[in-house]
Parts: C-alpha cells; structure tokens; sequence
C-alpha cells in the first residue's frame, strides 16, 4: 500500500514553515516553506510515497510552539533516518523548554561518549526543526554555537525560553 504524506506551509514568527506529516507524526520540516524541497526529502526517506498538499494536524501545533504557546512538540516520525540520528533527536527532544545541553551531554545521553562532533553534524542536518529543538544544543566551551548562520535568532529563542 502507498503511503500518503501531507505537507502544508504555513506562516510562522520565522517565516513560511512547510511541514511534511505522514500517518506516524511530523516527518519533515523546512523553514523557507519550499514544497518541492520537502517533497523530495520525503522521497529519499519514504520509498514510493505520495506527497499530498493538504492540512495537517502538526503544523498548528507547531505554529502555536514557535510563539511560545504551547510547550508540547508533535509526534516525529524519524522513519529513513540513521539509527544515530533518530537517537540524537529523541534525546534533542527529552530537552525541556528553558535548559540547553552541550553536544557531548548529547553524545552521553545516546551511549556515544566522544561523539560530540557527530552530533553537531545530526543537528546540521536535522529536517524537523522545530519539531526536534536543535537550538538548545550548545557548545560546551561558551554555552553558545553558531545556528546555521542565523546566530541571532537562536539566541532570541534561547532567551525567549529562559
């Protein structure tokens, strides 16, 4: 049986947010709100599925996350993903709202002590931003890392949970 995955965009405090929901949970997300970027990351993770422009249950969840009104992330779906990068993102998520871990308190937190850099390069790539925090994960040196070259914005939110 195909699967069928639904992606709406979405307008967001940081911009159009195109979120990519299969029937497990959030899939994918893209800030810039690119469609057929979306829809070719779900064709490389999900083999065969069909992308669908349409409602999802997710993206007002995660509309009223970005503003800070609710606390609770979506469901994920980490389905195509490595299994060090799923285990990275579940532990992103054990993240409560207001605390930050370092990389190598990331890399313990999935068994993989002296990781730290290769969890630094899961964040880089992570497709569910914001259904995965990544901007509470932080350098261990100075409490700070650079966020994709948007620096300023993840403190903003880093200062906006506290």
């Amino acid at each position: 049986m195909t699967e069928r995955v639904l992606v709406e965009v979405v307008d967001t405090d940081l911009g159009p947010l195109a979120v990519a929901e299969s029937g497990h949970g959030v899939l994918a997300c893209l800030l810039d709100g690119s469609v057929d970027a979306l829809a070719r990351h779900v064709a490389e993770r999900l083999r065969g599925a069909i992308v669908e422009l349409g409602p999802t249950v997710a993206a007002a969840g995660l509309c009223a996350w970005i503003t800070g009104d609710a606390r609770k992330l979506p469901v994920v779906d980490l389905r195509g993903l490595s299994a060090f990068d799923t285990a990275v993102y579940r532990a992103v998520r054990a993240i409560r709202w207001g605390d930050t871990a370092t990389y190598a308190e990331v890399a313990r937190r999935v068994d993989r002590p002296g990781a730290a850099r290769a969890v630094g390069g899961a964040m880089a790539r992570c497709p569910l931003f914001p259904a995965v925090p990544c901007h509470r994960v932080v350098r261990a040196a100075d409490g700070w890392s650079g966020w994709g070259g948007a620096g300023a914005r993840k403190r903003r939110w880093l200062d906006r949970e506290r």
